[in-house]
């Protein structure tokens, strides 16, 4: 967490209208009329986008819950902002009236769901009776702790609810509703991630080399690695390197050399059939990858071996 100063513009009061595309779909209260629900939003972003406006919403909370990759928030409180980096299975929550940003240097692909809960609506909030709302609200503004570790039990909540809000009807939405009030009693319990086990950065890459050795034979991107660690892309490679050493696509590159030695040791298989083994896209490339790594090509390589081999028998 990076404290930052407060901008000296004023925060404008955000409210999002309805959007339907491929990647943000967000349902607002006047389609689906749930008191206390103001939106409910999914967004599976597959490119950089643009960072929100310095804003706030009036007397809601904003819960972000990131199934996937990475989201930035800066968050304004006194004279002082607190900017928080949450992951996957993790959930950040932005009080009523606190102005913030999200992704303040644009914000990365990620699969999140974000739910805005207006907690002045304490009469009836998500169809509960006024006893029960109050209570609600009032444990959901003396929550200790912003940034909390997901389960799969929440996150299956979110998404059924979700599922309920996209049929539209009067009875989809009251189920919905329902999934939410689970949803949020199931938030109170939720572990801070400072008192959750975290994986440091170190943990996260070495986990993506043991990934990286298990499927050397298949296709992999950069982003799904990335994804992998649950970093950007930017951070990933900056992170990958000052763990190994090395860039990502040189260390895949590596590998899949290593990995060939010990293929080229078997006569009967052809160089070509190797290269694709492997995931390279001709044998050609194959092998000026070979050589830049060994000063060699595969098929003087083999030679090698194959004396070797005579030599020790």
């Amino acid at each position: 967490m990076e404290r930052e100063r407060i901008p000296k513009i004023s925060p404008v009061e955000l409210n999002d209208p309805f959007k339907w595309t491929k990647e943000h779909k967000l349902i607002p209260h006047c389609m689906h009329g749930v008191c206390g629900l103001e939106n409910i939003t999914h967004s599976t972003l597959l490119y950089t986008s643009p960072a929100t406006a310095y804003h706030y919403h009036r007397d809601t909370m904003e819960i972000f819950c990131v199934v996937k990759g990475r989201r930035e928030c800066s968050i304004y409180t006194g004279e002082k902002s607190v900017s928080f980096e949450f992951t996957g299975s993790e959930a950040l929550i932005v009080f009523p009236n606190e102005p913030h940003v999200t992704g303040s240097n644009g914000i990365d692909p990620c699969d999140l769901y974000a739910l805005q809960f207006n907690l002045s609506e304490t009469e009836n909030f998500l169809g509960l009776n006024a006893e029960n709302s109050r209570r609600l609200c009032d444990a959901l503004r003396a929550l200790k702790h912003r940034h909390l570790s997901m389960t799969p039990v929440a996150f299956s909540l979110i998404k059924l609810a979700f599922d309920r809000f996209y049929e539209m009807t009067p009875e989809s939405c009251c189920e919905g509703a329902a999934f939410l009030v689970s949803f949020l009693c199931t938030l109170l319990h939720l572990p801070p991630v400072d008192s959750a086990p975290v994986e440091a950065p170190n943990d996260r890459i070495l986990r993506v080399v043991d990934y990286i050795a298990e499927n050397i034979s298949q296709p992999m991107t950069l982003k799904e690695l990335a994804d992998y660690a649950g970093y950007s892309l930017s951070r990933f490679k900056a992170l990958f390197r000052e763990v190994t050493g090395q860039t990502p696509a040189q260390y895949i590159a590596m590998h899949k050399v290593e990995q060939a030695k010990e293929l080229l040791r078997d006569p009967d298989r052809s160089i070509t059939d190797i290269a694709y083994d492997l995931g390279w896209s001709s044998s050609n490339y194959f092998c000026a990858v070979f050589k830049k790594y060994t000063n060699i090509s595969p098929l003087h390589y083999r030679k090698l071996r194959m004396q070797q081999g005579d030599d020790e028998e």
